[in-house]
């Protein structure tokens, strides 16, 4: 189903990495079993919003073209990106996807102009309908066949003029290229070259080089192959937008400490209540009771709280920081709805993630235990109807700090939220200095009204 408004398309081009001093270059990166559970999973959609008042005059006649050389100059740092995931036949079971770049291939980047006058409703708090957004998300193109072989793009680009108001910079991308840390360091990269327009600068600067080389991940358990035969059959899903609102909830630094003082009160043998773990279990159990009110009191279900954490410094040996690619451990918490909507549910969910992190990041174990269990966990709670409440970001990666030369973003919005229930974005606030997080929530509008209330009641209470 396509969006009820559209832009204006200026222009629809393709943008090649800028070409190097060799002729024909060709880049194939096998998956690691880091990147194996993300195969199927849409693509991530994130929109930055701008605060940018120029006109369409200088959008066309200079920006255009700044923004082409910039993404230019980064592709060719970021190589893979401008490259394909290529599936091969199921004829071959021993041929495995993987990522390839070829001289020549490009990136899909549309310029457009959104006339609707609603700059400053999307880049509010309250409740807006998703419908809104999907203009200014850019499209992969189509995944293609050729000889049994299947060719799926990895990245698009968008940059949307808001006349005289503002800009939105979006992004899709197949997850299967990196995790948020390669995420990051790739937009910073596009910022810094588009704000100062200096390649030198960035190829002096290490801590920026990226590092595609698959061998400093080790595999001494053989993950690889155990989660290879776990995933079966690779389908690729498209996904369109969903008739939902798109809410932002703020949690300040004053409310994590009253989340902490409780919990620590009501539970002093808690090892790890750290204001992630705190706010997590604040917006569970706020989950919980919205599903609590809609359901029979004899539907009671084990939820499964999910998340993930990046783990380059604890592998051994460690990955460099540099290191481009899925780098994540997966963390499950579980506890029954009766125990999280009660009045010390807070603590239980609290108690329930606290000790997975411990377990996993404090114990001494090794950061991997477990890892091969992923997808057959998940296909566990699917099989037994259990629900599952995930996050998607992480305070640790400020997205606010992304500057093209025109100021910090005014709004941060991951749009791939809205294709999972449950799933809920959590990101350092635009305020961050001030330490408040930002939860973004997508929920057909009855139910966001009925999480609001509970949301907010319950720091009320505190």
């Amino acid at each position: 189903m396509a969006p009820e408004h559209k832009v204006t398309v200026l222009e629809q081009c393709r943008v090649a990495p800028l070409p190097t001093t060799e002729a024909d270059i060709e880049q194939s990166l096998p998956l690691t079993f880091f990147d194996i559970p993300w195969l199927s999973l849409p693509p991530v959609k994130h929109l930055l919003f701008y605060k940018f008042p120029t006109s369409k005059t200088y959008f066309t006649t200079t920006l255009i073209a700044k923004l082409k050389h910039s993404l230019s100059l980064t592709l060719k740092q970021f190589l893979p990106l401008a490259g394909n995931l290529i599936i091969p036949s199921n004829s071959s079971p021993a041929a495995k996807p993987f990522i390839r770049y070829l001289n020549g291939d490009s990136i899909s980047v549309t310029f457009a102009e959104d006339c609707r006058g609603n700059f400053e409703y999307l880049t509010g708090n309250q409740a807006r309908q998703t419908s809104e957004f999907y203009p200014l998300v850019p499209q992969l193109p189509q995944a293609t066949n050729v000889d049994d072989t299947v060719v799926i793009p990895l990245l698009a680009a968008q940059f949307t003029l808001f006349p005289d108001v503002g800009m939105c910079v979006g992004f899709t991308m197949h997850h299967i290229t990196g995790d948020a840390s390669a995420w990051m360091n790739f937009i910073m990269s596009f910022a810094s070259l588009t704000k100062f327009e200096k390649e030198t600068e960035f190829l002096g600067d290490k801590s920026s080089t990226p590092l595609f080389d698959r061998g400093v991940i080790g595999d001494r358990n053989g993950l690889e192959g155990i989660l290879w035969k776990q995933i079966g059959d690779i389908k690729y899903v498209e996904t369109t937008y969903i008739h939902k609102v798109r809410t932002t909830f703020i949690l300040t630094q004053a409310d994590a400490e009253k989340l902490k003082k409780v919990v620590v009160e009501l539970k002093p043998t808690l090892s790890y209540a750290s204001t992630f773990t705190v706010a997590c279990a604040y917006i569970w159990v706020c989950f919980s009771k919205l599903r609590a009110k809609r359901a029979k009191p004899s539907d009671e279900k084990v939820e499964n709280f999910f998340w993930t954490a990046e783990c380059r410094a604890r592998l051994e040996p460690p990955a460099p920081a540099t290191y481009f690619g899925n780098c994540l451990v997966p963390f499950f918490a579980t506890a029954k709805t009766s125990e999280l909507v009660r009045e010390d549910g807070l603590v239980t969910a609290a108690e329930m993630i606290g000790e997975a992190i411990r377990k996993k990041l404090h114990s001494g174990e090794d950061v991997l235990k477990g890892f091969e269990n992923w997808i057959l966990d998940f296909g566990r709670i699917k099989a037994n109807d259990e629900p599952v409440i995930s996050v998607v970001g992480s305070p640790k990666f400020s997205f606010y700090g992304v500057d093209f030369g025109w100021g910090r973003p005014v709004k941060s919005e991951i749009i791939s939220i809205d294709n999972f229930e449950g799933c809920f974005s959590f990101n350092d606030g635009k305020d961050s200095e001030g330490g408040c997080m930002e939860i973004g929530l997508s929920f057909p509008e009855i139910e966001m009204d009925a999480f609001a209330t509970i949301f907010a009641d319950g720091l009320e209470t505190l």
